[in-house]
């Protein structure tokens, strides 16, 4: 099966020089350059040079100069590592070869391994449009109808699972597929209650999470207030006026918890709130007070909540743009919840979720080839660095306020702001970054006196926000400009990231959250599952949209595995950013019992707003099916600087020179010998049972994976030697056998014989090899082989036999 290609050479030549220093001497070089055997594996950089080689593309472009259909398909293998299929490698390997080695002679021959696209498994096709669902508490109380207040699903219930798909997910097409997490117990509930005691864990951030929460506000005199109900159930509005309520250690009990539940639930723009007493908190009109109503509002319902870093969150109406704080209210005595506007409770906010013009920026030293330090990033902060291609500058720059803030007639102001500092290097915060105050500035920074306040530089952890707060008491009835000040050197540019900016009245107090988890969890185990998995959820499933319902996927073929929450709990992310890193030690624990040729796809979230399928086939271990698998073709060059290609080559070994061709040997039985099989340099493997004295013995060489998934008519071939036979018959010493399920352990896995044709075989007494085979392997095309050749010796006869040029190609 040749095939020859005139145009790479042909057309490389039209670019080159027009004529020949030879043939206009007529001199004929004495020297050859025959290049035999030479191994090429490419390398994800060298797709790339055949994709942008001119005469590849003069290629592709002739074959389609209408709608460079190729020319499209040589720019896919620069950017996919591997060709589309054989046709394409023998099309534009040439003129890589001959970039790589022009001066190569006629007769040259290239071994050239390279990666070939390999069709996923049919049934990968089904993951094409995947979303994710988490059951909240809602969902739970519809499923039992009064019957129980568990919180999770129970063999009873499980069925219902296709019913909330259905209530919750909109626009769903055939053949759309959820991954469903939820809570799961094999014990049924008792009537009216849950059989899983919970408790209330203070959270320091929150991602989404609709469930059941504890909303509070921690107050000067040390004690927490909750957030949720007014002073009676039959009350339509108000303000609240809560009592204390006992939290140990960011730990508030069921029974003290239970009766301040706020359930969380996602809306069209941020979330509901649900008090215990199933009523919807909102806000009406330009009041500063709450509604509530049985009914979910289509006035100032949803609200969004952001941390502040100090384990504080901002609970924020959005249509009425006011803030939920906890105030205390000196004549009457008591702390009471409102929800504000800004001027309220502050002299001063900027968020710097956008440029509002309420801080410039004033530039002491610019780091060279740099035109800013301060900058207002889109992600809504504003940043600083001097880390200006890849060098650490010196610089100094200000971020100052633009306007006096007057604090004339304040009690207790507060600077508070959200600060994030990475890249220190072990150096002491302070020496990078100043806060300062000044009542004299009139926009030159220099000129301007400053007094330092003192902050928490300890706490910062690369990206994360951290809050801060700082007393401003000794500016009472003064005006003042603010400055965060930014230095760096050469030797340490750290980069600064500030937002949410503000001088607060005192005393108004953000409120805190607290998630209710199962009692039995640490609060570290909960801290990580509240942020991964978005509620204590326990299990995961596969539900596919078929024929205008939810039906749980399965498919014969293959075993699907939706990732569960306890996983991205025990790694602490959010998403498996590199799947191959976890995957295969996770299906390892789910699937011990795996055997050879068992697949799996793996169903998880890939980013915050993602979720895919990944296969994974078990060989040694579980190890990720790729798109691409390892071919390799033969080119000759010819005299008139054409090449023609061999079959295509799936093993390749001469076993010479010392190379085992990765081949290993297992002995099941030795007696008087310390082995059987050796490597010689210049006969290849070698296997015998004599030592002084025939020896019984038994010992299997045994080949590389070879993978046939895209062979076509495979065969094996090879040369072999046998020496002291003394007439025995062949077939009682040696033979050839093939396994798809190998391992590690010949006696642990299934073996087909090869059947021998001793016609081909040396007659056993001499040194002479004999080209054995070829012997057909067709019926093992789409699987991955072993080879083993079988020495067995006798105390009668111990022949020695040899084996060198190891081929397993396609048919020619």
């Amino acid at each position: 099966m040749k095939k020859i290609l005139f145009i790479s050479t042909a057309v490389l030549c039209s670019l080159t020089a027009c004529e020949d220093y030879n043939d206009q001497f007529n001199i004929e070089s004495p020297i050859q350059d025959i290049k035999d055997g030479l191994a090429i594996a490419l390398t994800s950089g060298d797709y790339s040079s055949i994709a942008s080689n001119e005469t590849n593309m003069a290629l592709a472009l002739s074959k389609d100069p209408e709608d460079s259909t190729y020319v499209k398909a040589l720019k896919a293998i620069g950017e996919n590592g591997y060709f589309a299929n054989k046709t394409e490698a023998e099309w534009f390997l040439p003129a890589f070869i001959t970039n790589k080695y022009p001066q190569a002679d006629a007769g040259s021959r290239f071994v050239v391994s390279y990666n070939m696209y390999k069709a996923p498994s049919e049934y990968m096709a089904d993951f094409k449009k995947i979303s994710e669902y988490t059951l909240t508490n809602t969902d739970y109380r519809n499923v039992w109808s009064g019957a129980s207040t568990a919180t999770y699903l129970s063999p009873s219930t499980l069925s219902k699972l296709p019913e909330v798909l259905s209530s919750r997910i909109n626009d769903v097409n055939e053949g759309d597929m959820v991954a469903v997490n939820y809570a799961y117990s094999e014990f049924e509930p008792s009537t009216g209650g849950s059989v899983i005691p919970v408790v209330y864990q203070q959270i320091d951030y929150f991602e989404g999470e609709a469930g059941n929460y504890v909303i509070a506000a921690k107050a000067n005199d040390g004690n927490y207030y909750p957030f949720g109900k007014l002073e009676k159930e039959s009350y339509n509005y108000g303000y609240m006026n809560p009592s204390a309520i006992t939290v140990t250690d960011g730990i508030i009990s069921s029974d003290d918890g239970s009766n301040q539940v706020v359930t969380i639930e996602e809306g069209s723009e941020g979330y509901t709130l649900l008090n215990g007493w199933a009523k919807y908190i909102y806000m009406s009109g330009t009041y500063n007070n709450f509604n509530v109503s049985t009914s979910l509002p289509t006035e100032g319902g949803e609200w969004s909540i952001e941390a502040n870093g100090d384990g504080t969150f901002k609970l924020k109406n959005i249509e009425k743009n006011k803030t939920v704080k906890l105030t205390y209210l000196e004549k009457e005595k008591k702390y009471s919840y409102g929800c504000y506007p800004a001027s309220s409770y502050s002299y001063f906010e900027d968020t710097m979720k956008e440029e509002t013009g309420l801080f410039t920026i004033k530039d002491v030293t610019l780091p060279e080839g740099s035109s800013y330090v301060w900058k207002h990033d889109n992600y809504g902060y504003y940043k600083a660095s001097a880390y200006v291609g890849g060098v650490n500058l010196p610089s100094e720059s200000w971020l100052v306020s633009t306007q006096p803030i007057d604090l004339a007639e304040t009690e207790k102001p507060a600077l508070k702001f959200n600060f994030a500092f990475n890249f220190l290097s072990g150096n002491d915060a302070k020496e990078f970054f100043n806060v300062k105050i000044s009542t004299d500035y009139i926009g030159d920074v220099k000129t301007a006196t400053w007094i330092d306040l003192d902050y928490d530089g300890s706490q910062f952890n690369g990206r994360n926000f951290t809050g801060q707060s700082i007393d401003l008491s000794q500016f009472i009835g003064q005006k003042i400009t603010l400055a965060f000040v930014y230095k760096s050197t050469d030797q340490c540019a750290p980069t600064a990231e500030i937002k949410n900016v503000a001088i607060e009245k005192a005393p108004y107090w953000d409120v805190c959250f607290f998630k209710e988890v199962p009692e039995s969890e640490t609060a570290a185990q909960m801290l990580k599952m509240s942020r991964a998995s978005g509620a204590y959820a326990n299990t995961a499933a596969l539900y596919v949209y078929r024929e205008g319902e939810w039906v749980e996927y399965t498919n014969d073929d293959v075993n699907v595995k939706v990732a569960d929450p306890a996983l991205y709990a025990e790694v602490g992310v959010d998403y498996i950013a590199r799947p191959d890193n976890v995957f295969p030690i996770y299906l390892t624990q789910k699937y011990p019992f795996a055997a050879r040729g068992d697949k799996a796809v793996v169903i998880y979230r890939s980013s915050s707003d993602a979720v895919s399928a990944k296969e994974y086939a078990f060989t040694a271990g579980w190890a990720a099916v790729e798109n691409n698998s390892k071919r390799t073709t033969i080119f000759v060059k010819e005299a008139d600087g054409s090449y023609i290609t061999q079959a295509g080559v799936y093993l390749d070994e001469s076993l010479l020179n010392n190379d085992d061709g990765g081949f290993v040997a297992q002995n099941i039985s030795m007696t008087g010998v310390n082995y059987v099989w050796s490597l010689d340099s210049r006969y290849g493997w070698k296997a015998s049972g004599y030592l002084g004295t025939n020896y019984p013995t038994e010992s299997w060489l045994l080949t590389p994976a070879i993978d046939l998934s895209e062979a076509i008519t495979p065969q094996l071939s090879f040369d072999a030697a046998v020496n002291f036979l003394s007439g025995a018959n062949l077939s009682d010493h040696v033979g050839i056998k093939v396994s798809v399920d190998y391992t590690d352990d010949v006696k642990k896995c299934n073996w087909t014989d090869i059947e021998l044709d001793a016609s081909q075989w040396p007659i056993g007494n001499s040194w002479d090899f004999s080209a054995v085979g070829p012997y057909d392997l067709s019926a093992y095309v789409g699987q991955i082989v072993h080879v083993a050749f079988v020495y067995k010796s006798t105390k009668d006869t111990a022949p020695t036999w040899e084996v060198q040029n190891v081929l397993v190609s396609e048919a020619e």
